[in-house]
């Protein structure tokens, strides 16, 4: 089917204003062999949601799945997975009594998983928490860690220990882990991104107008973005995107540096194309146009 108008517009403003790129997505994105077959691309299982919170689940799935994974399958309770369930027949939802992802459900669909993204939508409470570290210290993919789940290891740091994780923290949630404000300076925000990793031995990306990214030794800053991506769902993207790219294989730190490049530079094309009226679900809608850039 030929593009459309739009489309082409915005693939044009892509490569002819975004050439000074941090990254080729081409090594990221190899070309594929005419023997892939389902799986070969990752795995992501998705934890997360209550009964007030849902949408953050789809984002995150159907952002991994925009990046690349091939199956995207939400641990959720019955309320929201059953809401997620309705928003795409490409996703796999599987509901829970407990109003938290149940841990034995999550761990028996982690076998077969490649990567974990857990956290967004999760109500606030210690048995809420209590299920968050029993997955996390269960769990032998990669994950993703963001909102609820990163407010859970901040009591528990050591559950993370030896793991394989991406923290996703705002300016907020950077100082529950850190139990200090997100600094003024850029200067400043490049010593404490790398202080944080250190500290809890994980990657850390802290999402902001420019996103800050270490995993310890290495500081690597993204400026891809818009003004106007200030309403809520776009870190659950970042997480979805990152997740995806666990799946198949990617360092976190690496994931980290392409979720944040794809998710900023779909930001900017939906942007330019909505202004005020950008919404997170326009930006999930760009990233394909992102990665056939490169």
């Amino acid at each position: 089917m030929p593009s459309s108008p739009r489309t082409r517009r915005a693939v044009h403003a892509l490569n002819h204003h975004g050439r000074k790129k941090e990254l080729n997505l081409k090594d990221f994105y190899p070309t594929r062999s005419s023997n892939a077959r389902k799986g070969d691309f990752g795995r992501v299982v998705v934890c997360g949601g209550s009964d007030r919170y849902a949408g953050c689940l789809a984002f995150n799935s159907l952002a991994a799945l925009r990046a690349g994974a091939d199956l995207a399958i939400v641990v959720a309770p019955r309320r929201a997975a059953d809401i997620v369930a309705g928003y795409s027949p490409d996703l796999i939802t599987v509901p829970c009594d407990s109003p938290f992802p149940d841990p034995n459900i999550a761990i028996e669909l982690l076998e077969n998983a490649d990567s974990l993204v857990m956290g967004c939508g999760v109500t606030r409470t210690s048995e809420s928490h209590r299920a968050l570290l029993d997955i996390i210290q269960r769990c032998k993919t990669p994950m993703v860690l963001d909102a609820e789940a990163l407010h859970a290891i901040a009591a528990s740091p050591d559950t993370i220990k030896g793991k394989q994780a991406l923290l996703t923290p705002n300016a907020g949630e950077y100082q529950v882990l850190s139990e200090r404000p997100w600094p003024e300076t850029i200067d400043g925000r490049r010593t404490a991104v790398q202080t944080l990793a250190k500290q809890y031995k994980s990657t850390v990306i802290v999402k902001g107008g420019i996103d800050f990214i270490s995993d310890g030794e290495r500081v690597h800053l993204d400026t891809a973005g818009s003004p106007y991506m200030t309403k809520g769902g776009y870190g659950d993207l970042l997480a979805g995107v990152a997740g995806a790219h666990l799946a198949r294989g990617r360092s976190s730190y690496d994931a980290a540096k392409v979720a944040a490049f794809i998710v900023g530079k779909a930001g900017e094309l939906a942007g330019a194309w909505f202004g005020e009226s950008v919404l997170a679900s326009d930006v999930l809608s760009h990233i394909d146009l992102v990665v056939r850039s490169r």
